[in-house]
């Protein structure tokens, strides 16, 4: 049997071609955490916005800001961030700085044990988004330091996500070049993407009566919270069939004692897979709050707030292609999902920013029980590595 022998000019080239672009894990895991410490609810961002600006200037790229915080009067807008590449099609890559309430304090305490991440239970960890925003990073810093190696990315990092995908609802395409990317805000395990998300609609009922004092006239009077109560009998709640589902998650009105009361909103949501459907769903609902308010002499005015549109990303659209060369060269078989949820990739695959949601392990996020287990996420973050420099 022959031997191969190799000169060293051979080695280096070989040793560079199979391990450069190794995910460092310590480093990825302090990124993490030092995000997940930044206290980041809708609206006051700016923090995390301030760590990632810094990050990026240390390699000497360029931030750029919109005026989505200005619009959507939050404490910072969107960024993003060009990351120079080889000569192939370019990608973007997002991820959300805003999380859900968290308590208020100056630094949310992170846990790190042998294979997870965690809270002390007091708050969320806040994964959702910091682990997406931890791989950008992570995946900006193995481009720089393997110049020409990567496929040329945009990094995007919206705002207001958890409040309706609002700041990639006011995110202009043509702040960036790549029109095909991935959405870092995946609660699925790795080797994961979500392809289909429904159409999200809000809406508030404005149940008007007529006030009269509660014993000295009520006959006068026309009861509104009597009114929401029959309409809040009648309204679709929970779900409604495999592609269809309906929320009541809030009244408020009414008054002293002794007033008959005149006034109840109530508000919710509505979601389907299928635009005639949702259409359909509205409508029903609208008419149950006119006809319940009529039949009592009241009257009804219902509010919709259309918050993003469905999308389905088929197997043939180029970041389906990557994702799927990636798992298979990796020893996977890549896995499509359709999600009820929603978020910037509603918005962004709308505006012709074609991506899929890409899995990385989140566990009970929105709660203070969520959890990161690490060899998942590192597993995540060695997937996207593949996509964007194809060492394999």
């Amino acid at each position: 049997m022959l031997q191969k022998y190799y000169t060293i000019r051979e080695l280096i080239i070989l040793s560079q071609s199979e391990n450069h672009a190794a995910v460092n894990k310590e480093r990825l895991v302090s990124i993490l955490v030092d995000l997940c410490k930044i206290p980041s609810p809708s609206g006051n961002e700016h923090l995390v916005a301030e760590y990632i600006r810094n990050y990026a200037v240390k390699y000497g790229l360029e931030v750029n800001e919109d005026k989505a915080g200005i619009k959507l009067n939050g404490s910072c807008g969107n960024l993003t961030i060009s990351v120079p590449g080889n000569n192939k099609e370019g990608l973007f890559i997002s991820s959300h700085m805003d999380t859900v309430k968290v308590p208020e304090v100056e630094e949310i305490p992170v846990i790190r044990t042998n294979d997870r991440l965690k809270t002390d239970g007091s708050s969320i960890l806040g994964g959702d988004d910091k682990a997406g925003i931890a791989a950008a990073l992570e995946i900006l810093t193995l481009s720089m330091e393997n110049p020409g190696r990567n496929r040329p990315l945009d990094l995007i990092f919206t705002i207001k996500e958890e409040q309706g995908a609002l700041g990639s609802g006011f995110f202009d395409p043509d702040r960036i070049k790549a029109v095909t990317g991935f959405n870092l805000d995946g609660e699925t395990p790795p080797y994961s993407v979500i392809c289909k998300a429904p159409y999200k609609t809000r809406y508030r009922c404005v149940v008007k009566g007529k006030a009269a004092h509660a014993a000295v006239n009520p006959e006068d009077g026309i009861n509104a919270v009597q009114i929401a109560g029959n309409i809040v009998s009648a309204l679709p709640t929970g779900r409604l069939d495999e592609k269809s589902t309906a929320n009541i998650s809030k009244i408020s009105g009414g008054g002293p004692t002794n007033v008959v009361p005149d006034n109840v909103i109530i508000e919710g949501e509505a979601r389907s897979f299928e635009k005639k459907t949702l259409y359909s769903l509205k409508k029903t609902i609208e008419q149950i709050c006119n006809k319940e308010s009529r039949k009592a002499g009241g009257n009804a005015e219902v509010l919709w707030e259309d918050l993003y549109d469905g999308y389905s990303v088929d197997r043939q659209e180029m970041s389906s292609i990557l994702f799927t060369k990636a798992c298979k060269a990796m020893g996977k078989e890549p896995v499509f999902l359709s999600s009820p949820g929603g978020g910037d990739s509603n918005q962004f695959n709308n505006k012709g920013m074609r991506n899929l949601v890409f899995g990385l392990g989140m566990h009970n996020i929105h709660s203070t029980e969520e959890y990161l287990i690490l060899d998942e996420y590192f597993e995540a973050v060695n997937l996207l590595k593949e996509i964007v420099f194809q060492t394999k």
